[in-house]
Parts: C-alpha cells; sequence; structure tokens
C-alpha cells in the first residue's frame, strides 16, 4: 500500500508512504553529525525531508529517481510542512514512474484540442506537414510522454503536450485579432515549436537532459525534424520550408536566450511572444501552488524570473473592509456626479 499522498498530509500526522526521492544531499550539524537534507516526490507535488540518525547507513545506495518507503512525522518549518524521517528504504515493487507529477489537464483532452488545431490550418501542405509529425505512432507516443522543460514550467508528464496546446490556442486567438497575420503559418509553427524537446530530455526520473540535449540542444534538433519531415513530402515549397525554420530557430527571440536568430517575421515574433508568456504564465502559477497559503504573502526569490512574486489572496477578494455594496445602499444617481 503506497499510503496518502504529500499533498494530503498534516501537521503533526505519523505518515508511512510510498514515494520517489527527488534529491539527496548528506551535510552535517554543527556538531559534525551527519544528516539526510531529501526531497520527496509523488504526482501530487513535493515535500523537504530530514533524516537526523543513521542518515549515511540508511542512504547508502539510494539515489535520486529511486522508489523508497518512508516514514516519520509531519513537522513544519519556515511556515512549510516537511518530513522528519525516522526510516528510509528502497521500494523496489514500486513503478518511480507513477510518482511523477503530471499536467493537470488529461493526456485525451490535450491531444483533442491538439487535433482541433490541426484541422484549423487550411493550408494543405500545411496540414500534411503536420500530419507527417503528430499521425506517426512513435512520435506521437514521445511528444505525449515529455516534458516542456527540466523545471521552469511545465516540468511534468506530458507537460510538452499542454504547453504546446496553449501556445496552439494563444495563435489561433491572435491571428483572428491581428488579421494581417498568416494564421496558418503561425499555427503551424506553434505546433512544431518545441519538437526537439521530445529529444532533449529523459522523463528519467528524475526528468534529465539527453546527451543530444546537452550537445544540441532543442533547437537544433527541432530543425533537424522538421527537415527530416519536409524530405518525405514532395514539392514542399522551399520558401514556405524556410520560414517554419525560422519560426524554430529564433522563438526564444534572444541570443542570450539560445536563439541562432532574434525573430524577423511578424509570425516569429508573436510566436516568441506567446511562448514566453505561456512559459512565464506558468511559472508563476507553480511558485503560487508551491509557496501560497502561508503568512508570507511573497515567494522566496525567484532566480528564473529574478524577482520575488507576490503569492498573497487576490485584491478583488471581499473582506470585511471591502465588501460588496448592499442593494439599499446609497447609489449614484447620474454620472454628472463625476463629470461635472
Amino acid at each position: 500500500m503506497a499510503g496518502p499522498e504529500l499533498n494530503q498530509l498534516s501537521e503533526g500526522q505519523q505518515a508511512e508512504l510510498v514515494c520517489l526521492l527527488a534529491r539527496k544531499q548528506i551535510g552535517q550539524t554543527k556538531a559534525g553529525k551527519p544528516y539526510g537534507a531529501l526531497r520527496l516526490a509523488d504526482c501530487s507535488g513535493e515535500v523537504e525531508a530530514k533524516l537526523w540518525d543513521q542518515a549515511e547507513d540508511l542512504l547508502n545506495g539510494l539515489e535520486p529517481g529511486a522508489a523508497v518507503r518512508v516514514s516519520g512525522r509531519v513537522d513544519s518549518f519556515n511556515g512549510r510542512r516537511q518530513l522528519v524521517l525516522n526510516s528510509i528504504a528502497a521500494a523496489p515493487e514500486a513503478d518511480p514512474l507513477q510518482f511523477m507529477p503530471k499536467s493537470p489537464v488529461g493526456e485525451a483532452e490535450l491531444w483533442g484540442r491538439l487535433t482541433e488545431l490541426t484541422l484549423a490550418v487550411k493550408h494543405k501542405r500545411l496540414r500534411r506537414l503536420l500530419k507527417a509529425f503528430f499521425e506517426e505512432a512513435e512520435f506521437h507516443r514521445q511528444f505525449g510522454a515529455a516534458p516542456a522543460a527540466k523545471g521552469a514550467h511545465h516540468a511534468y508528464v506530458h507537460g510538452l503536450l499542454e504547453h504546446t496546446v496553449s501556445v496552439g490556442e494563444l495563435a489561433l486567438k491572435v491571428a483572428s485579432h491581428y488579421r494581417q497575420l498568416d494564421r496558418d503559418l503561425l499555427v503551424c509553427g506553434a505546433l512544431l515549436h518545441d519538437i526537439g524537446k521530445t529529444q532533449e530530455f529523459d522523463l528519467g526520473p528524475p526528468i534529465d537532459y539527453t546527451d543530444a540535449g546537452r550537445l544540441e540542444g532543442h533547437v537544433v534538433l527541432g530543425v533537424r525534424m522538421l527537415d527530416q519531415r519536409l524530405a518525405g513530402l514532395r514539392g514542399f515549397p522551399p520558401d514556405l520550408a524556410s520560414h517554419l525554420r525560422h519560426l524554430i530557430i529564433s522563438h526564444h527571440g534572444a541570443y542570450e536566450f539560445g536563439s541562432p536568430k532574434k525573430p524577423k517575421t511578424p509570425e516569429a515574433m508573436v510566436l516568441h511572444m506567446l511562448d514566453d508568456l505561456d512559459a512565464k504564465t506558468a511559472m508563476i502559477q507553480e511558485v503560487i501552488a508551491r509557496e501560497g497559503g502561508g503568512d508570507s504573502h511573497w515567494s522566496s526569490f525567484n532566480r528564473l524570473l529574478e524577482r520575488f512574486l507576490y503569492t498573497g489572496p487576490s485584491p478583488l477578494d471581499a473582506s470585511p473592509s471591502q465588501a460588496a455594496p448592499q442593494d439599499d445602499a446609497p447609489q449614484p444617481q447620474s454620472l454628472e456626479l463625476f463629470t461635472s
């Protein structure tokens, strides 16, 4: 029996559960005694853990990515839950992948939304290109499982699919507002901009870079994958192929962020902005989910976003001093009160 999920634990509770060892460090107390500083994870979230006794013996042979059985007490440190462990041991009967976080949106729903996006692309050659990717069984499997990042955003199973669908739907909406954009080109680019991540990341656990991901990165890998599919499509226009490559090459927006070229077409500029918008919005929401709800209204300093983030309640939430006016409260009778 796996026991409770990590997000169900409450302070003071004695717990025994099976989960994933996400991080392992052995430190020393001021008295020179070794202890374990750990991070445990399951599909519901992560929690810090401390192992004060027999740390070296109990952690010997256990590496991040292993399924482990732990027991201990739920405590609080700096306003956040942590587990103080009595024991930890390998759980070879458990599949580590079952404890990895997954997209909060179901995979079937995400594939349905992606299919709708491909059907929205009316250009026949672009539609054939999308089919060459998403209707190929092995690519479909890889793309559906892959994370969108190691840790920055959508760093979980189906994360790449969720991020791609979100950017694609944003592209469709923006193209309906800015009619001068080539809608089919923009949506196609949105669906293909991160295809290289299927080869950049290994789910593990833990999620990590592949050798190709370290050596080349998903931009280069994505362009190579695009050219491989284009080679199988007879008569694909070279100029259109060049614009598609540019969408992948430039979607990070700047040289310092990994773009070999800056965006130089309207569709490339918009794709970069939508990709950045979706990634940063997800990052902020993940920080709020992880660090919100405590006494402080602020997160710890976020290195990637280079700022503290507000995690408190919405300023629109009603409170005694902000309550909505009652039906019998005096109301302005005329706009003249504000314009005279």
